[in-house]
């Protein structure tokens, strides 16, 4: 079993999450194989899609040596349960819930229930999440992020939800540990026209961007 800080440190090497959202079922494992070529490997599936448990049993099994599997848009503690039991390790939500952070720390998994106040940051902290997630990001920008920072420097921040290659470096340079990066990375129009060496030069250009406003 991978320990805590082993998963943590591996979610946050790269700084970029891929948010798989509905990919179709016959392209996610091409999708996955180019982002983590782009070097990404931290990948997020989220359990809205039908196919979404059966998805992260999948991956787990073709990429556990490559990359770590996560579930987002996890909404209570029996679809956190769920994800784990097919194979996620760590568990992502757009809402904080006690009852999600608490099955999954249960189960020795990383903790990222979304927040939207420094309020919500410490309570989430308080209940044992290991980050918390700042969604939708783009609503309040860059600077937010860096005002949390402030008196709550202890909570690790990862931020998604209108993360580009336009405002990535902001978001990093602020003080996000991390970034969740959905259709502006993984491109339904690319995967629908099977343009998968595409999608690895973006996962590339978000590393490099990542990389270089860490400094």
């Amino acid at each position: 079993m991978i320990s805590k800080a082993s998963l943590i440190d591996r979610l946050v090497k790269s700084g970029v999450v891929a948010v798989i959202r509905q990919v179709p079922i016959d392209a996610v494992e091409k999708v996955c194989e180019h982002l983590i070529k782009g070097g990404v490997n931290a990948l997020e599936v989220t359990v809205d899609d039908p196919n979404g448990y059966s998805i992260i049993r999948n991956l787990t099994n073709r990429f556990k040596d490559e990359a770590i599997i996560g579930a987002g848009t996890v909404l209570n503690a029996q679809s956190a349960q769920k994800a784990i039991d097919n194979g996620a390790e760590f568990i992502v939500s757009p809402t904080l819930s006690e009852d999600v952070i608490k099955t999954t720390l249960r189960y020795g998994k990383v903790s990222v229930p979304g927040v939207m106040t420094p309020t919500e940051a410490l309570t989430a902290f308080e209940h044992g999440a290991d980050m918390v997630k700042v969604f939708p990001a783009s609503s309040v920008g860059a600077s937010f992020i860096k005002n949390m920072r402030g008196p709550l420097p202890q909570i690790p921040i990862m931020t998604t939800g209108g993360i580009n290659l336009d405002n990535a470096a902001e978001f990093i340079e602020a003080g996000a540990v991390a970034i969740g990066a959905g259709g502006n990375l993984v491109n339904n129009k690319l995967i629908k026209e099977a343009k998968f060496e595409e999608i690895e030069k973006i996962a590339k250009s978000y590393i490099e961007i990542v990389k270089n406003a860490r400094g």
